[in-house]
């Protein structure tokens, strides 16, 4: 069941009642990593409610570059929106077949991570990969930026999505990764009842997870160097429109 925060406010009959505007009150910049294929687009879509983001039914990543998306969410009835950018990277762990190679992907996050910390860009890091890029990330942000799980493609697990979290969570401990909260989703879009269910849980999930991570009154973020290159590491404002599927 939908959140009442994440719902738009119902439309009045009576013209002379005129909507509130709704106010930003932060924005955020989240950093979405993972392996290539894993669902990252799917997610930046998830997230925003439409599909901005370019996505593909193939194993191969279709993210080549980092793709920065603008999206916002209404969090309160007082109509306060919180405002995210989308940082959505090229895929890790790229096959011979892929347009980006594994090495080239990993320097680029390495260097892409490092940058936007140091300039106060990044207040949280989205992941969905494997552990050896998990030691990738964290030796990159170290403790100044938190690390969030996603796990995806949950769309068919029982009883609830949730119940993964009890099933691994142990192992996930004894690989020695640690997350500061987690969410777990599905990102599919189809007409079937419970599966438009579990996508709308899904999209409340990821945001309350995304609200508790929102900066303080008191802190800046930098957003305007998110366009342009950023220290050889070339970040691309894509306005690209795609059909469903699976990054």
């Amino acid at each position: 069941m939908s959140s009442p925060a994440h719902t738009q406010p119902p439309s009045s009959n009576h013209t002379e009642i005129e909507e509130p505007p709704h106010h930003i009150v932060d924005t955020l910049g989240i950093v979405i990593c993972g392996e290539s294929g894993s669902g990252k687009s799917s997610l930046v879509n998830l997230i925003a409610g439409t599909n901005i983001a370019k996505t593909s039914p193939d194993a191969v990543g279709c993210t080549t570059g980092t793709n920065v998306y603008d999206s916002d969410n209404l969090i309160n009835s007082q109509y306060e929106t919180l405002k995210v950018k989308l940082i959505d990277t090229a895929g890790l762990d790229e096959g011979t077949e892929g347009t980006v190679s594994d090495k080239e992907a990993r320097n680029i996050l390495k260097k892409l991570l490092r940058t936007l910390t140091e300039q106060g860009n990044a207040q949280l890091i989205i992941y969905r990969t494997l552990r050896r890029n998990y030691e990738l990330i964290r030796s990159q942000v170290k403790s100044k930026v938190p690390i969030v799980l996603v796990v995806t493609c949950l769309e068919v697990y029982r009883p609830e999505m949730e119940d993964w979290w009890k099933v691994n969570e142990n192992t996930i401990s004894d690989l020695g990764m640690i997350f500061a909260g987690h969410a777990f989703i599905t990102t599919v879009e189809t007409t079937e009842p419970m599966f438009v269910e579990r996508r709308s849980q899904s999209y409340d999930a990821v945001w309350n997870l995304i609200e508790q991570y929102r900066p303080s009154n008191n802190t800046t973020v930098h957003t305007g160097l998110l366009q342009g290159t950023i220290h050889g590491v070339t970040i691309e404002k894509s306005t690209l429109e795609a059909s469903a599927g699976i990054d």
